[in-house]
């Protein structure tokens, strides 16, 4: 089969399209035939050696799968040949091979049936970005319905996906971005996009928000942006960081926040089955709608890396093979 493998960490030029033996599945897993792959910034982490591959190199890149099952491994009940599933878990891509390939084998407790509605590149392009969101905002922290949401980094696939979930909580939603963005973030649900640029952006968020402050944001970009949350909150607002575009390490005033008896937390978890269910239903009753940035060949994946890298994607870029 052909497949993205790299043999050391690196730039984008690591990424080497070459033919490698199809797996095979081991007890309780599948093998599937890849029909779409998603590509994360996890993946560029996991490429540069940010974040470690646990396991030894070569390595398949890939976090986001949809394909259909083509063989069973030992033991595997409740699922079939043709089945048409799509997965997405944190060992995938980093401490086994990935999606970045014709074929991947999959444990089947990671599997989710695809609703018949939904298309592979669709259910793909959920993965690791409405996941993410979908934890920050229900398990790491309880958005409750009509809040005051700021969110960050809003063009991003994680950020995308928040707005769409704010907006089904029927929150106010500011959302901050480029503004060549802005006509795309709107369709989504989101109230008004501040410039990422602004020197303004707490007058122009108050003013949404009628001279309140925020009462939940969600933070991805880290270094240049969490003293500006923490100006935004509102007393007892909460910020939920999953992300850190700008750098890892952020100087801010403990007092800004102690005043305002704020909190910051951060938010990595696992999502449940019946959570993942719930995201594809919403999806499948065009409650969420994929947000796709553009769809590449699998043997471009130098290119989609190089792409997200230089700045300017919407959503997520999809690999076919």
């Amino acid at each position: 089969m052909k497949a993205i493998v790299m043999y050391n960490t690196g730039g984008a030029d690591v990424l080497k399209y070459e033919d490698v033996p199809i797996p095979e599945p081991k007890e309780s897993e599948v093998l599937i035939k890849v029909h779409a792959a998603t590509v994360n910034h996890t993946d560029i982490f996991h490429r540069t050696g940010q974040f470690f591959i646990k396991k030894e190199l070569p390595h398949i890149l890939g976090m986001d799968v949809a394909g259909e099952i083509i063989k069973l491994g030992k033991n595997v009940t409740n699922w079939k040949d043709g089945d048409r599933v799509v997965a997405t878990f944190e060992a995938l891509g980093r401490e086994r091979n990935g999606s970045y390939a014709e074929f991947t084998t999959l444990p089947v407790s990671q599997l989710n049936k695809i609703p018949d509605n939904l298309d592979y590149i669709s259910a793909a392009s959920i993965g690791l970005a409405f996941t993410t969101a979908w934890i920050a905002m229900f398990i790491t922290e309880k958005l409750g319905e009509n809040e005051r949401v700021v969110i960050t980094a809003a063009a991003s696939g994680v950020g995308a996906a928040a707005v769409q979930i704010a907006k089904w909580k029927k929150a106010t939603v500011v959302a901050t971005s480029e503004k060549s963005k802005s006509e795309r973030l709107l369709s989504l649900g989101a109230d008004i996009i501040i410039d990422k640029n602004a020197n303004d952006q707490l007058e122009q968020m108050q003013k949404v928000f009628i001279d309140k402050g925020a009462t939940f944001i969600l933070e991805l970009v880290g270094k240049s942006t969490l003293q500006r949350s923490i100006d935004m909150l509102d007393n007892y607002g909460r910020i939920v960081c999953v992300g850190t575009l700008s750098g890892d390490i952020a100087e801010v005033n403990i007092m800004d926040l102690i005043m305002k008896r704020g909190t910051i937390k951060g938010s990595f978890a696992t999502l449940t089955n019946q959570d993942f269910k719930q995201i594809l239903t919403l999806f499948a009753n065009k409650t969420f709608k994929p947000v796709i940035d553009c769809v590449l060949p699998l043997k471009e994946a130098r290119a989609a890396h190089e792409r997200i890298e230089a700045g300017g994607v919407f959503g997520k870029i999809i690999l076919q093979p």
